[in-house]
């Protein structure tokens, strides 16, 4: 799932998509187009789940038996919002720049829960995988580390995992994402 004006044809999200079919799974692009500018924070979040509901009616349909295969959902930016709701359905999830620090466009309610806020609430999955750059304005090193023990964080790197003017450390960084949500996907949690 993309972010704001990060598509699922950018880096993070291309690669570890390519990565995980080349790790023997099927990836799907679960888009959702909202203009932030015009859609309230909670008609976002609704939006989000529904297109996990739906995508889980449609992989549990597609497998024929109505059993449910192992799913694994990658969100970036915007889209980490949906974790709460994916972990109460107990599904697994990779959150790669996730909004810990409140957003621009809502920021009464623009911020995931974490264990200690009043409107967290345990899910069934396992601990989320989070990779975020420390220079990220959106990332909370501390909120992050409340929520999971799975937190990689990438030295002075903004909300794409990069560092303007530094292309080589920022494929290094990129490299790690893959091989960190690759690894995730394989985590007996999982499969």
């Amino acid at each position: 799932m993309p972010g704001t004006g990060y598509n699922c044809d950018r880096p993070l999200l291309y690669y570890a998509a390519t990565a995980l079919v080349e790790d023997g799974w099927h990836a799907d692009r679960l888009d959702v187009n909202a203009d932030l500018s015009k859609t309230p924070a909670p008609r976002i979040f609704a939006m989000l789940s529904a297109a996990v509901d739906q995508w889980l009616d449609d992989v549990r349909a597609d497998a024929g038996d109505g059993s449910m295969p192992d799913v694994l959902v990658v969100g970036k930016s915007l889209s980490t919002f949906i974790y709460p709701h994916v972990a109460q359905l107990g599904v697994p999830m990779a959150l790669l720049t996730p909004v810990f620090s409140p957003a621009d466009f809502d920021p009464a309610r623009s911020v995931i829960p974490v264990p200690g806020d009043t409107d967290y609430h345990a899910g069934h999955a396992p601990d989320p995988l989070i990779c975020a750059g420390t220079a990220d304005p959106l990332y909370d090193s501390e909120r992050a580390h409340r929520l999971s023990a799975k937190v990689h964080e990438y030295a002075d790197a903004n909300h794409s995992i990069e560092i303007p003017g530094d292309w080589r450390t920022s494929m290094r960084y990129l490299g790690e994402v893959t091989e960190n949500v690759v690894r995730y996907a394989r985590s007996a949690t999982l499969r």
